[in-house]
């Protein structure tokens, strides 16, 4: 299938994002469908401290929790020394609101007028980790060549299961050919999904053994009005709500096997979030965290790492 193009709302509000579907099909029995969203995020063990997004309004819910409904508008939340970006990423007119955790570094989306009845996902909440369209998060060490990466792991809590509709839980992984901070990146686009729900099961697409667990693996070429980049999924055999320490080099190491990255290639940011196609009211992302260490290099002078 030729890829379709719809142009969005830049993050900040200013120049138009193209909206791809990616040439291949998913286990939806429809074509993949792939905002260009950046997110990843944080995690709670300890009171999580929040800031306003670069202009955007928010009100305050009940017990003073911070509530967003508007479209694309952001939090910045401070957890470990990391400002972490939380997103509200709605693609269509449909009104989604999203309401933060108030003592940890996730949120609950509490109303979704979500109803794609098509390969489009309509909305994809987010928490955000790295840099994406101009705007990083706050020491995340992003982005980075891959190959100096010595540890990259991420946990996350969530909860979807009694939640209707039709939707994913997913991480999205960034990575581009060079050391920038703007416009869209066009190496590769790693997607890990946990869970899913009114998703059909892949009957040919192989298995992969990483960390410990089973996962479907499925590869695609994704475009849009900037370009085109590498589109890698891998979905989760036994779908969980949760992950605890799940070491991601296992899945760059198998993606640039077969070709999909490069180990010179920069990581952007690691995502986490809900990609929704129908309602998703109850969607809550309870804690996310992300663990990067670097290897110690001597650093050419001029020279990017």
């Amino acid at each position: 299938m030729l890829s379709n193009v719809l142009k969005l709302p830049d993050r900040q509000g200013s120049q138009p994002l193209g909206k791809s579907l990616s040439k291949g099909r998913a286990w939806l029995g429809l074509p993949v469908s792939l905002a260009i969203v950046v997110a990843a995020g944080a995690v709670a063990a300890t009171a999580a401290v929040v800031s306003g997004g670069h202009g955007h309004r928010h009100r305050h819910g009940h017990a003073g929790r911070v509530v967003i409904c508007q479209r694309y508008a952001r939090r910045t939340v401070h957890f470990r020394g990391v400002g972490y970006i939380v997103r509200n990423d709605v693609f269509y007119p449909e009104r989604e609101c999203i309401t933060l955790q108030k003592h940890a570094v996730g949120f609950v989306v509490t109303s979704s007028r979500a109803n794609s009845h098509v390969d489009n996902n309509e909305a994809f909440p987010e928490v955000v980790y790295g840099c994406a369209w101009g705007v990083c998060t706050y020491h995340s060490s992003l982005p980075r060549k891959v190959y100096r990466i010595r540890v990259l792991r991420t946990s996350l809590s969530t909860s979807w299961r009694r939640a209707e509709g039709r939707f994913n839980v997913a991480y999205d992984i960034w990575f581009g050919h060079l050391h920038e901070y703007h416009g869209q990146v066009r190496g590769a686009e790693m997607m890990i999904w946990l869970g899913t729900k009114r998703f059909g099961v892949p009957a040919s697409d192989p298995i992969a053994r990483l960390d410990g667990q089973r996962w479907y693996y499925a590869r695609h070429l994704a475009c849009n009005q900037f370009g085109c980049w590498n589109y890698v999924l891998f979905r989760r055999v036994v779908a969980t709500t949760s992950e605890r320490r799940l070491s991601l080099l296992p899945f760059i190491s198998y993606a640039e096997s077969r070709r999909q990255l490069s180990y010179r290639w920069f990581l952007k940011s690691v995502d986490a979030g809900f990609e929704i196609w129908q309602r998703g009211k109850g969607l809550t992302i309870h804690s996310y965290l992300v663990r990067l260490r670097l290897k110690t290099v001597k650093q050419h002078p001029g020279k990017r790492n």
